[in-house]
């Protein structure tokens, strides 16, 4: 990846006929300098996508996220708590409002989403960073992301080891190919491996209600196990299992993804994907004050995300005991 191309305070000052201290203290808004000049330097700044890397300056990293999806949350808290310790400034976009950033004095952007243009490097002249998009390369853009693989393999070899055989992968809409394969090769790899490749089901649905119409299905099919990604469709899964009259875990093993505030709270407890909050916000925030500074980064880290074993998961109840 070749580093984003800077301005300078110099260009600044010399495009407007003033000195670089004058153009230092307009951005910095110190009192001594006039107001129509204040105006310009920050017009101006903002128009060459000016960023200060000097050691002094206090660095702005801006945040895009999709609102109101609580998913999301535990990265951003961590990245709250990080920034902070870190002594950045921070500032959160929705990940819809990507263009404004061009409009701001940021000097980097992480995005906690997948849906990220792969044109970003023409687009905008800002360093990124994006967590959780699962890997594939973009120019200018360094990834950080759970590994998928190794989640599908601690599942499939757990779920395999209880005697389960019919186990299924629900996952929601997701926008890209990529985002809906994740981690789907490993888990055929490893079903293959234990003898149950043409027992093993990746379902996408598209809304809570059709993930309902599937499991109801799966469930009508003699399917034991299933591993559902979507956090926020948990407590209609569950609800759904035990509509159908089965209980967890003596029919029906369950796997989701950690929301503290609801899976270790369920009856029974969920076991759950636990993903290193605190590990993926750090590698991004390491690659991103590298690309600030004109350094090269990364361009992929995988981080592990651990599997934390609860009382959903039990032996298959059609399995020799």
């Amino acid at each position: 990846m070749s580093p984003v191309r800077k301005t300078t305070l110099r260009d600044i000052a010399e495009n407007l006929g003033i000195s670089i201290s004058q153009a230092s203290r307009a951005l910095n808004r110190k009192p001594d300098v006039a107001p129509e000049i204040r105006e310009r330097v920050i017009a101006l700044a903002k128009k060459l996508n000016y960023r200060n890397t000097s050691g002094k300056h206090t660095k702005t990293i801006g945040v895009l996220v999709p609102w109101f999806q609580y998913s999301f949350d535990a990265f951003v808290d961590e990245i709250i708590v990080q920034t902070r310790e870190r002594k950045l400034h921070l500032a959160v976009f929705p990940s819809n409002d990507v263009p404004v950033l061009d409009s701001q004095l940021i000097d980097g952007a992480i995005a906690v989403s997948e849906r990220i243009a792969s044109e970003w490097g023409k687009q905008h002249n800002i360093p990124l960073v994006v967590i959780n998009n699962f890997g594939w390369a973009l120019d200018h853009v360094s990834s950080v992301f759970p590994d998928a693989d190794g989640e599908s393999r601690q599942a499939l070899e757990h779920l395999a080891r209880l005697g389960h055989r019919k186990i299924a992968r629900l996952r929601g809409p997701v926008s890209s190919a990529r985002g809906r394969n994740r981690g789907l090769d490993e888990f055929y790899r490893i079903a293959e491996q234990y003898g149950i490749r043409d027992s093993v089901r990746n379902i996408c649905s598209t809304s809570p209600e059709n993930m309902e119409e599937h499991l109801r299905a799966l469930l009508d099919e003699g399917f034991t196990a299933f591993i559902l990604i979507p956090i926020e469709w948990i407590s209609r899964c569950v609800k759904t299992i035990r509509d159908s009259g089965r209980e967890i875990p003596r029919d029906v093993s369950l796997i989701v993804y950690e929301e503290t505030s609801v899976t270790p709270f369920q009856s029974p407890p969920l076991t759950a994907f636990a993903y290193d909050y605190p590990e993926l916000v750090r590698n991004a925030l390491d690659q991103l004050l590298l690309k600030i500074n004109g350094e090269k980064g990364v361009n992929q880290i995988v981080v592990p995300t651990k599997l934390i074993l609860r009382e959903s998961t039990g032996p298959c109840p059609s399995a020799p005991q």
